[in-house]
Order: C-alpha cells, then structure tokens, then sequence
C-alpha cells in the first residue's frame, strides 16, 4: 500500500453490510431526513446516506452480497448517536444501567 493509501484509510473503520443491514441502516437514516430537512441530525443522516450510497462497494463473500465502506471516526460517532435516539424513540430501556457505570471493572 502507498502511502497516499495508507493516509486516506488512517482513523477509517471498514464495515461490512449485508443487503438486509444496509437496507436497515438506510432507512433509519430516511427515517431521520423525512422527519425534519434542517434539523441537525437529519442533516447528518443525509450525509451518512450519501456517503453509503455513493462510496459503498458491492462485493461477493461466501456467495452472499455485501457492502464495504470507510467511515472515518467522526462519521462513526455520527452515527451512534443517530442510532441511539432511534433506538431510544422506539425502545424502552429493559433495565436501567446507569446507576451500575463505575460500580465494578467485572464486566460479566
């Protein structure tokens, strides 16, 4: 790899998408954008969708369809947190765990 190569992938996170996930992933993302066009989040989530749709490369891996894409450590974040207002707006915590941050460094 060259060096120019090795510097666009510096702080990228390759993720893998099956056709079902990415389809998942892209319409939380719409979710976000037909809610509100100038809110902030939908406007990240467009960025994120573009991002999929115009930079995501299809490949065969044990005769299924995926996706490749870089996100790079900020659009990683971007997106966490969009999946965490999601997933907050249509599930109810099952357990409260904040009051069990910093309590042990067990984690099982």
């Amino acid at each position: 790899m060259s060096n120019k190569e090795n510097k666009s992938k510096r702080g990228a996170i390759e993720v893998f998408m099956t056709r079902d996930f990415l389809n998942s992933m892209v319409s939380v993302l719409e979710s976000y954008i037909a809610a509100d066009s100038e809110n902030k989040y939908s406007v990240y989530a467009r960025r994120i969708k573009n991002k999929i749709l115009n930079h995501g490369r299809k490949f065969l891996h044990d005769d299924e369809e995926q996706v490749v894409i870089y996100f790079y450590e900020n659009e990683a974040a971007i997106l966490i947190k969009l999946f965490s207002i999601y997933i907050n707006a249509i599930e109810n915590p099952m357990k409260d765990y904040f009051d069990e941050i910093g309590k042990t460094k067990n984690n099982n």
